[in-house]
């Protein structure tokens, strides 16, 4: 009895643990992206105290633009590999199905 209950829960478990780690790849991808967006913005907080005349708001307002450019590069990069996570989730759940149904 115990046996026919394990293999009726095997892909129950099987797709929880897939969804576990999908969740946890996602997540860590979300927490980094966190800690580089707040680092930029104390980075550009505290560069601001060293305007003191036109060429340092001049030096200031371009590091401002590098950083926009660099937060919207990393938040396409972010996008697609969340992109490849959930194309391989969605190619992990078709296989499960696929094996518990034949």
């Amino acid at each position: 009895m115990e046996n026919t209950f394990e293999q009726f829960l095997a892909p129950v478990k099987a797709l929880n643990e897939l969804t576990l780690k999908s969740i946890e790849q996602i997540a860590a991808i979300q927490v980094k992206a966190i800690q580089d967006n707040a680092n930029i913005s104390i980075n550009s907080l505290k560069s601001t105290t060293e305007i003191k005349d036109f060429d340092s708001l001049k030096d200031y307002l371009q590091t401002q633009v590098s950083a926009a450019q660099s937060v919207s590069e990393n938040a396409v990069e972010d996008a697609q590999e969340i992109a490849k996570l959930t194309e391989s989730y969605a190619s992990g759940v078709k296989e499960l199905v696929e094996k518990s149904v034949s």
